[in-house]
């Protein structure tokens, strides 16, 4: 997985929600547009993208996602 086909996947208009599956197993989804971030070599996502007083956020380094999986629309 490049930075470019994260970023394209990001940037995507319309966009389509994602689940970014990781090479530990672990699955984490961005389910709005805004919600997840291009860093250098990373990719920021919000938790709840609703925003909350205490938003939390996972950091992804880009040689840890495996794959990315589009997800149908409506699907939070």
């Amino acid at each position: 997985m490049t930075s470019e086909d994260l970023k394209s996947q990001l940037e995507r208009s319309p966009f389509q929600p994602l689940r970014r599956h990781l090479v530990s197993g672990k699955t984490v989804e961005v389910i709005s547009s805004g919600s997840a971030w291009m860093l250098k070599n990373s990719v920021m996502v919000l938790q709840d993208p609703r925003g909350s007083e205490n938003t939390r956020y996972d950091i992804l380094a880009t040689r840890n996602i495996e794959r990315i999986e589009q997800l149908p629309e409506g699907n939070s």
